[in-house]
């Protein structure tokens, strides 16, 4: 009888390992559409960050090939903050809350001289975007009121969905973080339109993203350039449309200054070729 329950207890004990490994072994996994994808890490882009001498993470996500690939699995899942990536979401409220009506809505120039020639100019909301004009999402920020921003930042799961600062500075320098695969979580929903918005806010906010049409691909996206401590973090989010496919991305790069900026298309791009994604 003894023998009996140990073997018993010995064979329940095993089950619970088995339970646990398996556990561990979908620890990385993350949402993807209705899917619990593994990243993978690949070494195969490392000679691309080598020559342009900079350090920083690249996340692919490959909805056809059910892919998820990265060169960095601990960076790719921590928090920076979203810089100008944030005027995604921040555009989303906007246009859900009615405080932005459609991509041509104007916006005049507030007479300030500032830093970027481009934004002394007036502009519709889609120009605004195209530019990163930051004076007028502070103002589209200011106009959805801190409580409402907060409520849906919780709504969205964008990225910790923590304010942690001033309604109109938070992205930029507070609390707000978010990793380069809670990017692709969002952007794939925002693609998907399964945020729970309105199809017509997340159809206008795709039409604004559009970056970049060529004969083959069209890209819809969004750079970002944020404060981090002694350095910078530059970031570059979107997706790709080939014919039927789509390929979703997001880097984020440690910069020296504003004058590396240019590295995370460039890199982004280098990166994508090497893939035979463009």
């Amino acid at each position: 009888m003894v023998r009996v329950f140990l073997l018993g207890l010995l064979i329940v004990l095993a089950a619970m390992a088995l339970i646990v490994d398996a556990k561990d072994e979908r620890s990385n996994e993350v949402l993807l559409g209705s899917a619990m994808i593994e990243p993978m890490q690949t070494r195969g882009w490392d000679a691309i960050f080598r020559s342009n001498n900079v350090n920083g993470v690249v996340v692919l996500f490959n909805p056809e090939k059910q892919q998820l690939l990265t060169n960095d699995l601990l960076r790719a899942q921590t928090g920076f903050i979203p810089a100008s990536t944030f005027k995604i979401a921040n555009g989303l409220i906007a246009l859900e809350l009615g405080v932005v009506n459609d991509a041509e809505d104007q916006y005049l120039w507030d007479q300030q001289q500032h830093s970027f020639k481009a934004w002394n100019q007036d502009h519709t909301f889609s120009s605004a975007f195209k530019y990163s004009v930051v004076p007028i999402f502070q103002q589209i920020a200011a106009d959805i009121g801190k409580q409402r921003m907060a409520n849906m930042l919780v709504s969205l799961d964008y990225g910790n969905a923590t304010m942690g600062g001033d309604l109109d500075s938070f992205w930029l320098e507070g609390g707000l973080r978010v990793s380069a695969i809670k990017q692709i979580q969002f952007l794939q929903r925002l693609h998907a339109e399964t945020l729970p918005l309105s199809p017509r806010s997340q159809q206008i906010m795709q039409q604004v993203m559009l970056t970049e049409s060529a004969d083959h691909y069209a890209i819809y996206a969004k750079t970002g350039f944020g404060n981090k401590g002694e350095a910078y973090i530059g970031w570059w989010v979107g997706w790709i449309e080939q014919d039927d496919s789509t390929v979703f991305f997001a880097l984020n790069l440690d910069l020296a200054n504003m004058q590396q900026a240019h590295l995370r298309q460039k890199i982004m791009k280098q990166i994508l070729q090497a893939e035979q994604v463009i």
